[in-house]
């Protein structure tokens, strides 16, 4: 209770201070909104992730100047998990034994500033771009899970050619206006200025607002994509994967009771529904099977600077 008035204190103070920031300087003002927005905080991993990176091959790999770490565990074609704000790519790790038997490789990263990887902020294009520089390294992939935010990172990455064959999102949001609104609101920002910030944020991405909207991307994707969501989620609203699996042309919607936002990636039953649609499609032989891409001798013998001592 005591720390309530002093988080009081600190949000009144950073409301003043972005009022007069507002006044002299309206670009400032946004771009200084825009840095509180794509600023996430770390969070220490569970004892049940730690496990699961020491039983992982361990790797890093570069994107956009950034050290960001990587894990792998079996051999088969590869699934790509990707995680959500503030989270960590060891959260897939009650994916790990159901994909090994489903005769997959499960590959995941921490995206910038999150984990183990460098970075101080990121967003969702600084998401799509870490996954073209990891699938550069790995070889193609067979298929990607997201979590929450993880969804509209490879949704952008799908938008600018990566090849996913088949896609599961869990929890995914259709659009970040409502998240963005609500910070600026925090902030002080009038509603009448809100469409003016979006509109700043997009083009300092170099993006269309549209184009980051998972519900506008999910038009223009192809691939067969399972979308799964709590009735209960209270981060990302039912109401969001809905839209998603609505805009999508070969999309399916699968909702669950009683996990919300986070348990959902640790449910046996949601792991077996996603392991099953990925199962629907053979494996290319061109993807990164025993032998070949990540797990080669070659990519061992070569790619020495990604691999962990």
């Amino acid at each position: 209770m005591r720390h309530r008035p002093l988080l009081s204190l600190r949000l009144r103070a950073l409301r003043l201070a972005f009022q007069a920031l507002r006044a002299l300087a309206p670009d400032l003002a946004h771009r200084g909104a825009e840095r509180l927005f794509c600023t996430p905080h770390r969070h220490r991993a569970p004892e049940a992730e730690q496990a699961a990176i020491r039983e992982s091959h361990t790797f890093h790999f570069m994107a956009n100047g950034l050290r960001l770490r990587a894990h792998v565990w079996g051999e088969g074609p590869a699934v790509l998990g990707l995680h959500g704000w503030e989270g960590r790519g060891s959260q897939f790790h009650a994916f790990i034994r159901p994909m090994i038997q489903a005769g997959f490789s499960l590959i995941t990263f921490d995206q910038p500033g999150h984990g183990g990887s460098q970075g101080s902020h990121g967003g969702p294009l600084d998401w799509a771009q870490a996954i073209h520089a990891l699938v550069r390294v790995t070889g193609p992939i067979h298929g990607v899970v997201t979590h929450s935010l993880g969804a509209v990172g490879a949704a952008i990455a799908m938008d600018q050619g990566l090849t996913v064959p088949r896609a599961v999102f869990l929890a995914p949001p259709s659009e970040p206006d409502p998240y963005y609104s609500g910070l600026l609101s925090m902030l002080g920002f009038p509603e009448a200025d809100h469409p003016a910030a979006f509109k700043a944020y997009a083009e300092r991405l170099g993006l269309p607002w549209d184009r980051i909207r998972l519900r506008s991307l999910a038009a223009h994707l192809p691939s067969p994509l399972l979308v799964i969501h709590d009735q209960g989620d209270r981060e990302v609203p039912w109401s969001n994967g809905a839209a998603v699996a609505s805009a999508w042309p070969s999309a399916s919607l699968l909702t669950t009771t009683g996990l919300g936002h986070r348990r959902i990636v640790q449910d046996a039953g949601v792991i077996r529904e996603a392991v099953a649609f990925l199962r629907q499609v053979p494996a290319s032989p061109s993807l990164p099977i025993q032998g070949d891409g990540l797990r080669s001798l070659e990519w061992h013998l070569f790619h020495r600077d990604l691999r962990t001592a």
